[in-house]
């Protein structure tokens, strides 16, 4: 129920946030059938409430396994449809919780569902891709092996900053990567050297790709809302440079105040119309 109630209404609500945002190749992404998204990551969790926001279909989503170690938070987590995936640097102890998600990843492809990986299986703030981990191709290794058939979208989000309000965001959708263009019953490591050499000379292309440019008719709510809702621009922003720090969730952070957060205020101010006229 909170992953339909976001999906519905974030798109809108971050038009507030967002300046402009941008997507192309959409009708690269299969209608219907097992299909795993595999992106850059360069946003935090603000990645996946982009792509899940703007998408008619349920997206799952892999994200880092260390914010899943709280209860409540796994809880919400996973009630987004969210999986946690763990780094060595976040415990040893927590590798082997990696099999039962990637046996949910399976199982969710056996259902015809999407599942989102962040192939660079970690977050920093840039422009360049880097290099791939293997879990993207493990994933879909194990999916054709077992004779599913799943489809390998290249996916990347560009943005023109991190840490402001007024971004301009581009999403490209490239062409799935085929079974075919590897190579047959290769053993695993030429496999996986070969899917991310792929995988990546695709999604270096589509990084390429020229931001738009923004313009007040684009977005008319942006320009709006700077004036309209500046109370609740300034709260995002000073509440999440302290809470953040530099890290790389400021987004995610300022843009869920302002998606929670805004509606009430809206409220408040037509209560306060009507009572003043």
């Amino acid at each position: 129920m909170l992953y339909d109630t976001i999906r519905v209404f974030s798109p809108f609500l971050l038009k507030f946030f967002i300046k402009r945002i941008e997507f192309t190749g959409l009708e690269n992404i299969p209608k219907s059938g097992a299909v795993l998204l595999a992106s850059n990551h360069s946003n935090s969790f603000f990645d996946a409430v982009v792509l899940c926001g703007h998408y008619e279909r349920r997206i799952w989503s892999l994200a880092r396994g260390d914010v899943f170690k709280k209860p409540l938070a796994k809880k919400i987590l996973s009630s987004l449809y969210m999986m946690p995936m763990y780094r060595l640097s976040e415990g040893k102890e927590y590798l082997g919780d990696n099999d039962e998600t990637f046996r949910k990843c399976i199982e969710l492809f056996r259902q015809g569902e999407i599942v989102l990986i962040f192939s660079e299986g970690l977050c920093i703030h840039q422009t360049k891709l880097l290099p791939l981990k293997k879990g993207t191709g493990r994933l879909a290794q194990k999916a054709w092996d077992e004779q599913i058939d799943v489809t390998v979208v290249p996916v990347t989000i560009t943005y023109n900053n991190f840490n402001k309000f007024g971004k301009i965001v581009k999403v490209n959708i490239g062409e799935a990567l085929q079974q075919e263009e590897l190579p047959k019953e290769a053993g695993e490591g030429l496999f996986l050297k070969e899917f991310n050499r792929i995988l990546s000379e695709k999604l270096t292309r589509l990084l390429e790709a020229p931001l738009p440019k923004p313009s007040f008719w684009k977005n008319p709510f942006y320009y709006i809302g700077l004036i309209v809702n500046f109370p609740v621009n300034l709260l995002a922003t000073s509440l999440s440079k302290r809470v953040t720090r530099g890290s790389v969730f400021f987004d995610s952070i300022a843009g869920g105040i302002v998606m929670f957060i805004l509606p009430l205020y809206w409220i408040l101010l037509a209560l306060l119309l009507y009572f003043l006229i």
